[in-house]
């Protein structure tokens, strides 16, 4: 452990709240007015709609992204109405990505939720998501509008791209390494970097890019840009653990990903370190067509409590956290801003859900 780490488990930190209310109504506003069918889609998948089409009292996600994004707006002194396209661009780039992302896995709930695929099909998910992404640009276009100059708003929507396009490459990548029998810890590293890492990494980037009247203080943003880049990272390890160790509080079982022999941390590090007889088992295991039963998903979870799997991948997540945390305090922050990015990782690095 490193030393002074966070010793409980920490609520989602308060500023999440603060932009809840703008957030939510610039994304329903996004296509408030479009009536063709597959709005509804979105609609029921944002959590704003039930199936039949009556209002839900779904909460939705964290809205993790654009909340980042708002943060860094404010932490370099920017205005949240600059922000707030770029944030609703990032949020409908994220859940495209998810009704993908369910329809690869065969993932038939998220958030308690039947997903879309299980309610419509697979080419209304396929459809329907291609049609998020490119919400997703026509909200980035409003930057103008928010007073953005036309070339940190190019820049921006450059930017935004780039990283969407870099999620993808990593799903391609996550993917791939289910038919790979060896997967290196720094290979699983490269995977996240791109398809998680990417997108959180672009939210704190561009709201610290857009959100200053002045223009963007190029190093203030890079430096933003780094400390995501780290804080991408975390996320998806502590996703990992939560994939293989995290049970009713992530809607998942405890074993949901192994049970699916997803090359996560969790599967690289036992593989990478079982010896003798375990280390055939595993590898056998792992060989198996289609899902693992019962059974075999205890021989895993057994090895990897031997080996204190869950132990290491923690110990990686902590040790980007405590560069992370070395970034904030050399970041020109006000000391407000510097405690609430300090909040986020020490939430991070241990949340449940």
């Amino acid at each position: 452990m490193i030393p002074n780490g966070p010793q409980k488990v920490p609520s989602l930190p308060a500023f999440f709240s603060r932009y809840q209310a703008r957030i939510d109504a610039a994304m329903r506003a996004e296509i408030a007015d479009q009536k063709p069918a597959i709005y509804d889609i979105h609609r029921y998948y944002m959590g704003w709609k039930e199936i039949d089409g009556t209002d839900s009292k779904s909460i939705g996600g964290k809205r993790m992204r654009p909340t980042l994004a708002m943060l860094a707006a404010e932490a370099v002194g920017g205005d949240l109405d600059r922000a707030t396209p770029i944030a609703v661009a990032l949020e409908y780039v994220h859940n495209f990505s998810l009704i993908h992302d369910d329809l690869e896995d065969m993932d038939r709930v998220r958030h308690h939720r039947p997903t879309v695929w299980a309610v419509w099909g697979e080419p209304a998910a396929i459809i329907s998501g291609n049609a998020m992404l490119k919400i997703a640009d026509m909200a980035a276009w409003k930057l103008r509008r928010a007073g953005v100059d036309e070339a940190v708003a190019l820049e921006a929507e450059a930017e935004l791209t780039r990283h969407y396009l870099k999620m993808m490459e990593g799903q391609y990548l996550d993917i791939s390494f289910e038919s790979e029998e060896s997967v290196t810890v720094d290979q699983y590293l490269d995977m996240i970097e791109r398809k998680t890492g990417a997108l959180i990494e672009a939210s704190i980037y561009l709201g610290g890019l857009v959100g200053p009247a002045s223009g963007p203080n190029r190093q203030q943003a890079s430096a933003l840009k780094a400390l995501g880049y780290e804080l991408g990272r975390i996320f998806q390890i502590r996703d990992d653990v939560l994939g293989v160790w995290g049970g009713e509080e992530t809607g998942k079982p405890v074993g949901a990903d192994i049970k699916r022999k997803k090359k996560a941390l969790p599967a690289v590090h036992a593989l990478s370190n079982s010896t003798g007889a375990a280390a055939d088992r595993l590898r056998q295991i792992f060989r198996t067509k289609g899902d693992l039963d019962d059974e075999d998903v205890h021989v895993v979870l057994e090895v990897m409590d031997e080996l204190g799997t869950q132990e290491y991948c923690q110990s990686i997540a902590e040790e980007r956290w405590d560069k992370g945390r070395r970034m904030i305090e050399s970041l020109d922050l006000s000391r407000s801003a510097a405690a609430e990015f300090t909040e986020l990782g020490e939430f991070l690095l241990v949340r449940e859900s």
